[in-house]
Parts: C-alpha cells; sequence; structure tokens
C-alpha cells in the first residue's frame, strides 16, 4: 500500500524551502491579478492561452499526470496524439478559467451574466429551488469554468455557498476568497465552524450550496466507479441530500469560444430506501455518473492534472504512474 500523503499543518510548520516557494508563487499570483485586471477582457484571454501553453512545456510531471488520467479512464479511445492534444487544451482550459475569474470583481450582474448568451436547463434549478424545503445542491466539478458557474447562480439573483478547503499558502487563499465574495458567494471551509454554516446553508430556503464533487475522496471517501474503475469519492453530496431531503442538481458552465454556455440538468433521481449507509453508496455513484458524462462529453475541458483515482481500494496496486 501506498504511503500517506505528508500533510503540513500550517505555514510555520512546513520547511523554509517549501516556503519560500508559496512567496514565490504568492507574489507571481498577485502579478498575474494585477495584469490580468489591467488588460481587455480578450488580451486577458490570449495571455491565458499561452500561459498554458508555457505550462504544458515547462511541466513535465503534470503531463504525464494528464495522460495517465485519459488512459485509466478512456483506455485506447484515443490515440496518443489525440491525448496530447487533449492535455494542452485542459492546461489552457486551467489557466483561461483562472485568469477570467480574478477579473470577475470589475463587472456588473449584467456583464457578468452577458458573457453567458446561452443558458440550457434553467427551469431545472428554479423548479428545485421553488420544491424544497431548504437549500439546494448545486453539482459541479473542475469542468469548463466552475468558478463562473458560481458567479452566474449569483448575478442570476441567487445566493449561493461554496464549500472548500484553504490552499496552501494563506496569501492565496486570501485572494481567492476576495474574489468570490466580490461576485456574491458565501464561502464556507471545511472547518468544525464550516460544517455549521453548511448546515445552516442547507436548511435555509432558497440558498445554492456549490460542491464541486469530482476530485479523489481519499481514505475518508468511498469507493464508485468512475470510467468503470473504482475511485474513492465524496461522500457529502449523497449524505447532506438525503439527511435533509434536498434536490441534488447538477450545474456546469462550459467554455464556448471566449465565453460561456451554462448547462443545467435534471436534479439527480436519488434513491431513498431507509438504509442510508446504501443510499449514500448507489446515490455517489448515481453523482459520479453525471460527472462522468460530462467529462466524457468534454475532456479537454476537465482538470485532467488531478489524480482522480490515486486512492486505492486495500490491496489494490497504484494506477497513477506519475
Amino acid at each position: 500500500m501506498a504511503e500517506p500523503e505528508k500533510r503540513l499543518t500550517g505555514p510555520e510548520s512546513a520547511p523554509w524551502t517549501i516556503r519560500v516557494r508559496w512567496r514565490i508563487e504568492r507574489v507571481l499570483g498577485y502579478f498575474i491579478f494585477w495584469l490580468a485586471r489591467r488588460l481587455s477582457r480578450k488580451s486577458a484571454l490570449r495571455l491565458a492561452d499561452h500561459l498554458g501553453a508555457i505550462m504544458y512545456k515547462l511541466f513535465r510531471k503534470y503531463r504525464m499526470v494528464c495522460m495517465d488520467g485519459l488512459t485509466i479512464a478512456f483506455g485506447d479511445k484515443y490515440t496518443e496524439e489525440e491525448k496530447i492534444e487533449i492535455t494542452k487544451k485542459s492546461q489552457k482550459n486551467l489557466t483561461r478559467t483562472v485568469m477570467d475569474f480574478l477579473r470577475y470583481g470589475l463587472y456588473t450582474n449584467e456583464e457578468l451574466l452577458a458573457l453567458a448568451p446561452v443558458v440550457e436547463g434553467r427551469e431545472h434549478l428554479e423548479k428545485a429551488i421553488e420544491r424544497s424545503k431548504g437549500g439546494v445542491i448545486g453539482i459541479a466539478g473542475h469542468l469548463g469554468s466552475w468558478e463562473y458557474g458560481g458567479a452566474w447562480v449569483c448575478a442570476s439573483g441567487w445566493k449561493l455557498v461554496a464549500v472548500g478547503k484553504a490552499q496552501r499558502d494563506p496569501g492565496i487563499t486570501k485572494l481567492i476568497l476576495e474574489q468570490r465574495a466580490a461576485v456574491g458567494i458565501q464561502h464556507i471551509l471545511k472547518t468544525k465552524q464550516g460544517n455549521i454554516d453548511l448546515i445552516r446553508a442547507i436548511r435555509s430556503k432558497g440558498t445554492v450550496l456549490g460542491l464541486l464533487s469530482d476530485q479523489n475522496g481519499g481514505r475518508d471517501g468511498i469507493f464508485v466507479d468512475f470510467f468503470g474503475v473504482p475511485a474513492s469519492s465524496v461522500r457529502g453530496p449523497a449524505f447532506l441530500a438525503l439527511k435533509y431531503d434536498i434536490p441534488v442538481v447538477p450545474v456546469w458552465a462550459i467554455w464556448d469560444g471566449d465565453n460561456y454556455r451554462m448547462e443545467i440538468y435534471p436534479e439527480v433521481e436519488l434513491v431513498r430506501t431507509g438504509d442510508m449507509e446504501a443510499d449514500v453508496i448507489e446515490n455517489t455513484q448515481r453523482i459520479q455518473k453525471v460527472i462522468e458524462g460530462m467529462v466524457e462529453k468534454y475532456p479537454e475541458q476537465w482538470l485532467w492534472v488531478h489524480r482522480r483515482w490515486n486512492t486505492r481500494p486495500e490491496g489494490e496496486p497504484p494506477l497513477h504512474l506519475h
């Protein structure tokens, strides 16, 4: 069994070399932030494309992680050349998403909404919000622009509460939270107090709880199939939906040229047999199936640099080679 990842409990506990690297990353992040807000949106996105291409060339390890993931998910569906092209586009998708996110605080709600001239399935979210006694779980993943998806919900007049963990560097965490707050997103960090705030949000009528649910759930997750391969998956969305009887609606912001297209799907049909543990597993599988379908539809817009299958069932060998 692979050794557990070493976790740093905070900036002070990290080796000085790591702290220096974080400081460099923070300076670079703030410089990109400064630059993104002084360029036109078109110029900022062109710069993001160049940065994505540079990232692809510079970071061989990340390239290989992407290729591993594509092979695990799709086998020989794509040729080696096609996988390389998907990897390149995935890197650009990430840099474009970050670059545009850094500009959101410059826009009015009307300008934000105008970035998505096509909205498909808005009625699914409206119906779910109307019928729920509390909130609604908006399921998404690191596909397209997950940041714009949250900004769009707020600009449309709904309250969005997003749940996430702090970044390694507190300066970067502060920058991200300020940008989300600028468009109306309330952010809940994964802490004890955060858990209390999360429950309040779930019980609040009309609130959309945004959960990115496509990443490795680690040893705390549950194994369900993702592209036919057991993958540790977060149990929170299914557990919360069952415990508080709230609907789960997939909400996606897809890049469409330099604009976005919102794709909102019908509620995930949840199973409720009364056996909580079995129902959490079954409904987690259903949620992951929705995410899998979007990754299959838009492979170039997913974050392949994440090791989705990194945690393996007891006794199984690693799948990621890099």
